[in-house]
């Protein structure tokens, strides 16, 4: 009976022995693989802040691009108006011009 009980103790120890090897190896993977996720993770969450940091700049740039825009056509559009306004002045001079010489023509004609 006492070899029975050793043979058996003996079988329980070993049984015991690989069930922590088992799960120290099934513990030892997952832990692996998580790291290995969260070093991923990490990685993505790097370049994606990079990218959202790089994004920003643009913004900023073409926020200040397209205020220095708005200006030169506020500019542009000002002067324009005026240039509209000078042109009708001139043409209407020129349209008072030509009366005249029209009807300096005629009186020249008319004494003639």
């Amino acid at each position: 009976m006492n070899d029975a009980v050793t043979w058996g103790a003996v079988a329980v120890a070993i049984g015991s022995l690989i069930s922590i090897v088992t799960f120290w190896t099934r513990y030892s993977d997952r832990v692996t693989k998580a790291e290995g996720a969260a070093k991923a993770a990490n990685d993505l969450a790097a370049e994606a802040k990079k990218d959202a940091h790089e994004a920003n700049e643009k913004v900023t740039l073409l926020s200040a691009s397209f205020s220095i825009y708005r200006e030169q056509v506020a500019r542009e559009y000002i002067h324009r108006e005026v240039m509209r306004e000078v042109e009708d002045r001139l043409t209407q001079a020129i349209d008072r011009l030509g009366a005249r010489l029209d009807r300096f023509t005629e009186a020249t004609m008319h004494k003639g």
